[in-house]
């Protein structure tokens, strides 16, 4: 779009905001001046103020990508004033947004209201699980002393419980363990019945517990696992020696946090659901399948009068089909992960009910948080809805700019050529003393050459694959002319072009797009620029200076110890 039309564009806009600050301002009073009040407020943005806070803050995000983007891994210096002037702009920005009501926007207010659910739901998980729990010393070093115990065992196995009956009466009466375990046992390793030492969690649960409760020398009852009847002797029991616990203190300490988040978590849901009104269409419920595509919106549960419909059931149940995979057609089955699927939508909403009764924006720090999201959504949202638009080029200024920029959208030439290596300066200025007298090329270059290179007849080279010196030395040169000597790599080049072609103009169709995207960026940056810039003259900007100098100097002195 040409500049006369932004000009009309913004002169119409731009009214509105001019009365409002003119019904509001003081005679006298500067646009840019200073703003003393407040030591923590930077500046003032029409009466919305931006706090050193958000500078700093704003000055880490710079000073991280600077730091990306330098090969040394440096961020370097940071102009302070720019990234003030990058504050004032977004506010700027964001207050216009509001101001053409794009806060309406359905897609906004969905993507704020889940993200207000988001940060709620996880402050509420913070109160009400993460700071109920704690792991004292006593519990790390408890769990240590019981699962970092190990105790040497033998065991008989066997299939038959009549069998294994009769082997524990024989030991009753005073049979040898291990002359039974050798001529009785259905299973033996090398060790015969020997299983070694081990610890806790490493075992089959109901042997592991049999096990563990056992005494030195002593004899287990018949355990039965899905292996068989085991039959179990203890022979050694091995204390968790003290001087390893600090070394795995800090993974016991996760572990035992991780298991009382979950116990703390599923006690908090119960409370819940024992608080909540639950309706459930049990009928409905299990007439669905997981894998169904189709939904009407029909009310399948309420929870505290809220409604979860069939189509909130099929979206959830796409994670639980891979459960389903051997019981597509098994009833049963279908009807427990049916339950499943509602279950999780139903301790869904009523965690996100508790965290909205809470109402988190009382608090000024979530609040902030929720308005700063607000704020970036609104800047992406004003670039796309208000900026963008007018940055789409017509077909004519394609044309235009296509016809006005033709050399950049040229073809790659290609070449065919003859190339002799020489070994010194003075032998390649000789060389190229003959050729200049008439010597034939091909002659000279099977006498003098240290290498003759040439490309076949049809083997073209697209000049872009040579070096630069290369490229320079042949791009000029007609059909048959000879270089000036090229010096690379300590070795010097002289070379006769047999033939060359490309450099044609790529037709408008194929760089339409390229064409496009340029315009495009050009547009955009030219709009929002001028958008800006038309803002700032209608609005009120008072810029605190002292704490500015004094950021500055705070700055300045820590890139000082940084280097």
């Amino acid at each position: 779009m040409k500049f006369i039309e932004m000009k009309k564009f913004f002169k119409k806009r731009i009214g509105l905001i001019i009365l409002v600050i003119a019904a509001f301002a003081v005679p006298g009073c500067s646009l840019y001046s200073v703003y003393h009040d407040d030591p923590s407020i930077i500046a003032n943005v029409n009466g919305d103020n931006i706090t050193i806070d958000a500078l700093e803050d704003k000055l880490v995000t710079v000073h991280r990508i600077k730091q990306m983007t330098n090969l040394e891994g440096k961020a370097g210096s940071i102009d302070i004033d720019k990234v003030i002037e990058e504050l004032i702009n977004e506010r700027i920005i964001i207050q216009e947004a509001y101001r053409v009501e794009l806060d309406e926007d359905p897609i906004f207010q969905a993507k704020t209201n889940n993200y207000l659910i988001s940060r709620s739901v996880i402050r509420l998980r913070q109160e009400e699980v993460q700071d109920k729990i704690k792991v004292t010393e006593d519990d790390m070093y408890e769990y240590y002393k019981k699962y970092f115990e190990e105790i040497k065992i033998r065991q008989i196995v066997t299939k038959d419980r009549k069998k294994a009956e009769e082997l524990l009466n024989l030991l009753r009466k005073g049979e040898d363990f291990f002359e039974l375990e050798k001529s009785k046992s259905e299973w033996l390793n090398k060790e015969g019945g020997d299983l070694g030492f081990i610890k806790r969690g490493k075992m089959d649960q109901t042997f592991e517990d049999a096990a563990f409760a056992l005494s030195e020398g002593e004899i287990s009852d018949i355990v039965e696992t899905s292996s068989g009847f085991h039959i179990i002797k203890l022979e050694e029991r091995r204390s968790a020696p003290d001087d390893m616990f600090e070394k795995v203190k800090n993974s016991i300490k996760k572990k035992l946090l991780k298991e009382k988040e979950e116990k703390r978590s599923n006690d908090y849901i119960a409370e819940l659901k024992n608080k909540a009104n639950i309706w459930i269409d049990t009928e409905l419920l299990y007439s669905r399948s997981p894998s169904q595509k189709d939904c009407d919106n029909i009310t399948m549960a309420r929870v505290n009068d809220e409604p979860i419909d069939d189509c909130d059931f099929i979206e959830e149940a796409r994670g639980h089909l891979p459960k389903l995979r051997r019981d597509i057609l098994n009833k049963e089955k279908i009807k427990e992960v049916n339950s499943e699927i509602l279950d999780s939508l139903i301790t869904y909403e009523l965690v996100e009910q508790e965290a909205l009764r809470r109402n988190y924006l009382n608090d000024p720090l979530f609040r902030k948080s929720i308005n700063e999201y607000k704020g970036k959504q609104l800047l992406d949202l004003f670039k796309q809805k208000i900026i963008f638009p007018r940055s789409v080029p017509s077909e004519n200024d394609m044309v235009e700019y296509y016809e006005t920029h033709k050399d950049e959208f040229r073809k790659d030439y290609e070449v065919w050529f003859s190339e002799m290596l020489l070994p010194s300066l003075e032998s390649a200025e000789a060389v190229l003393k003959e050729l200049r007298e008439g010597a034939d090329f091909e002659f000279l270059a099977s006498k003098k050459s240290a290498m003759t290179m040439r490309t076949g007849v049809n083997v073209w080279i697209p000049l872009g694959q040579l070096s630069p010196d290369m490229r320079m030395a042949i791009i000029d040169l007609e059909i048959s002319g000879v270089s000036d000597i090229i010096h690379e790599s300590r070795k010097y080049k002289i070379i006769k072009l047999k033939g060359k072609r490309g450099g044609e103009y790529e037709e408008f169709p194929k760089v339409k797009n390229i064409i496009m995207q340029i315009l495009v960026k050009r547009n955009f940056d030219n709009w929002l620029k001028e958008y800006i810039n038309r803002l700032r003259d209608v609005s009120q900007i008072d810029i605190n200076k002292k704490a500015v100098n004094e950021l500055r100097e705070r700055y300045t002195m820590r890139l000082k110890i940084e280097d």
